[in-house]
């Protein structure tokens, strides 16, 4: 069968599933900056050129299973679908399971297994979803085709007719088809070299060819070829680092069970070394990265209000059919697994990073600029205030950065930076994490990189667990610095001493999460801050530069998500985290000389998740269009930022008047300035 694909065929009612004849299809290639070229008559043609989508910003989604952004990286899918921006998913595997495609009331009833069929399902599913945010329209339909990243290799690629700018690709590789227990024929066992190819399983009605498979470095290099045609400025992963479960493991050969499944964990590690392939190369665009927490979701405080999760829900509906709508595909419309039940594993109620990011990485100079630090492209770089605007990103030294900065304020008036490295390696007893830090040198200068270890020690299993770093600047110079460890509770160290795990207070129950505050109060004693299951958890030092213990109980609500320490009118301490299940920003304070905690302010909701940055007179948040809302003291919520990647910043310039910091998606600086002390922030404006 030669020639194009026919209109009715690239038609096939529903959102996303075209039959593609065994051989000799015609591809349809979307729409490019260069030439389209003629399509050849007897297979794909290889894909060239960038997409022509936005010349601002792009989003590159690389997900293991077909229902991954829908539960886990949403609303962020929702708001990058919404910008009109170039929005792709990569999909790695058919997340083809057990086969079979019944509702989850009925999965000890007997069915007959059918993979490629479920997959095509899932797929059609996630299509449907996907037009059901971008169109407002389930049914809007998708064109089809088999296209060429690599030489050799051909993916299926679905792109939105009324919007060609979004796109789908599947590779169709199998799936682990266990959540934990380790298989050969698995991303896991592709990474660890267990198996030197993983095959696919093409969904019915496909034109991939059967039995095809990817070795570890073709698989990475079609990663890489996807980043370098898409330039994405902003890439989105599942959860590199998952925790582990205190229980057991039921299966000796699991080794550690995580609180995740293993597809998620290995998409992320394919994705990070594509993109540092994409990174070394001359076609990367300045871009952001952010990983997301997966089925621990399901165990930690929802943090989402009502209408973000009313809003999932009704994408999770559409994958999971729930209303049984005839789309003319006889292996199905959906995942009925899923079906009408997109809350009943917790996963849809919340979204979380795996970095929890900090407010603090706009920070004076000596001389009064003001400095922004950010990651881009895994490099740390920096923005500097002048006379006539903000001058950057100029790039700090290293590469193999993650997350999000810190900037500590060191007494001697320089500027320390706190970062994570990763060092990707295919061996687990050399993949691993580290703290990093490095120090201003001079006005515009920093010194090398140098490691900090990781709160653990040097076993490199527990460093991929590690919390991200947050630091407080004490009166004698040093810097302390604080992290989560592997077993949930804080370690801390200062930049030249060891690390000292923390006693964990009653109060914290089995561990505390990621997302610490830290302040150093008017007598130079340090405090750390985490999120608890039923508190927030405090720990003090009696003296400046002293051990840290357990403080008397807070009494807090328990928080949202990550808490922001500050110190507050007459040096009382202040905490801001978000309310469980309305995303509001809880204000609660401790008067000097007083054990006693109360909460004096609750905002109106501002939407969004995530951590509050905050300084003396007001509030920077990701809001519920996942823009930058900012609120002066006594004033309403400001929501017009730009669309963000990790958190804001607030801090005070030379003259005293407040100024607000967002890394937005399309990888530039913006800043708002208060006219004046106390007044509304005035409008955003891009650096540079």
């Amino acid at each position: 069968m030669g020639g194009p694909i026919s209109r009715r065929r690239a038609l096939w009612l529903t959102g996303g599933a075209l039959a593609l004849p065994a051989a000799g299809c015609g591809v349809w290639l979307g729409v490019r900056e260069d030439r389209t070229p003629d399509p050849e008559p007897d297979g794909p043609t290889r894909v060239t050129g960038i997409a022509n989508h936005s010349i601002t910003q792009s989003f590159v989604h690389v997900i293991a299973h077909p229902d991954d952004n829908l539960y886990f990286m949403n609303p962020d899918l929702d708001h990058a679908l919404a910008s009109g921006a170039a929005c792709v998913t990569v999909c790695l595997t058919d997340g083809e399971s057990d086969g079979r495609n019944v509702l989850h009331s009925e999965l000890g009833r007997v069915a007959r297994a059918d993979r490629p069929a479920y997959t095509r399902a899932r797929i059609n599913g996630l299509t449907a979803a996907l037009a059901l945010l971008t169109t407002g329209d389930e049914n809007s339909p998708w064109d089809t085709s088999l296209v060429s990243y690599l030489d050799g290799r051909l993916v299926e690629q679905h792109t939105l007719r009324a919007a060609p700018q979004v796109q789908l690709i599947l590779l169709a590789l199998v799936e682990a088809r266990s959540v934990s227990l380790p298989r050969a024929e698995s991303l896991r066992g592709l990474w660890l070299g267990e198996t030197d190819s993983l095959d696919t399983l093409p969904p019915v009605r496909s034109g991939l060819p059967p039995g095809a498979g990817y070795s570890r470095e073709q698989l990475i290099a079609t990663l890489h070829a996807v980043l370098d045609h898409f330039r994405p400025t902003v890439v989105r992963t599942l959860d590199p680092n998952p925790d582990h479960s205190p229980k057991p493991p039921k299966d000796p050969r699991s080794g550690h069970v995580y609180l995740d499944h293993q597809d998620h964990t290995y998409s992320a590690y394919f994705a990070q070394a594509a993109l540092a392939r994409h990174w070394a190369g001359d076609r990367a665009r300045n871009g952001t990265v952010e990983h997301y927490l997966g089925y621990v979701n399901a165990a930690l405080p929802h943090n989402l209000d009502q209408a973000a999760v009313g809003r999932k829900v009704l994408a999770l509906n559409s994958y999971g059919w729930a209303d049984n709508r005839r789309c003319g595909d006889p292996a199905g419309c959906g995942d009925r697994k899923v079906g009408a039940g997109a809350l009943r594993n917790g996963w849809a109620q919340s979204t979380r990073y795996r970095a929890p990011g900090s407010g603090a990485w706009l920070q004076p100079l000596a001389d009064g600029r003001l400095a922004a630090f950010g990651l881009l492209n895994g490099s740390a770089v920096h923005w500097v205030q002048s006379e006539h605007g903000w001058a950057g990103p100029r790039r700090i030294a290293g590469s193999g950065l993650e997350g999000q900065l810190q900037a500590v304020r060191q007494a001697d008036g320089r500027i320390r930076l706190l970062g994570v490295r990763t060092v990707l390696r295919y061996a687990a007893a050399e993949h691993r994490r580290e703290v990093v830090t490095c120090v201003q040198t001079g006005p515009d200068a920093f010194g090398p990189w140098e490691s900090l270890g990781a709160p653990d020690g040097p076993d490199p299993v527990r460093s991929m667990e590690f919390g991200y770093p947050i630091g407080a600047a004490l009166p004698d110079g040093t810097v302390q610095v604080a992290a989560r460890t592997w077993g949930g509770s804080v370690a801390v160290r200062t930049t030249d001493g060891p690390w000292t795990a923390l006693a964990l207070p009653p109060a914290a129950g089995g561990g505390v999460q990621d997302g610490l505050g830290a302040v150093v109060d008017g007598l130079g004693n340090t405090h750390v801050f985490a999120p608890g299951a039923r508190t927030v958890v405090h720990w003090a030092s009696d003296v400046p530069g002293g051990p840290l213990r357990p403080a008397p109980p807070t009494g807090l609500p328990v928080p949202a998500g990550p808490v922001t320490a500050e110190l507050g009118e007459e040096g009382a301490l202040r905490v801001r985290f978000r309310e469980p299940k309305s995303a509001r920003v809880l204000t609660a304070e401790r008067a000097p000389g007083s054990e006693a905690w109360r909460v004096v302010s609750e905002s109106a909701p501002p939407g969004g998740f995530g951590r509050i940055a905050a300084t003396a007179g007001a509030l920077a948040v990701r809001d519920d269009r996942g823009r930058t809302a900012l609120r002066a003291e006594g004033r309403d919520w400001q929501h017009d930022g730009p669309l963000l990647s990790h958190t804001p910043a607030l801090a005070a310039d030379s003259d005293g008047r407040l100024v607000a910091a967002a890394l937005g998606c399309d990888g530039h600086l913006y800043t708002a300035r208060q006219p004046v002390p106390g007044a509304p922030f005035g409008a955003w404006n891009q650096a540079g």
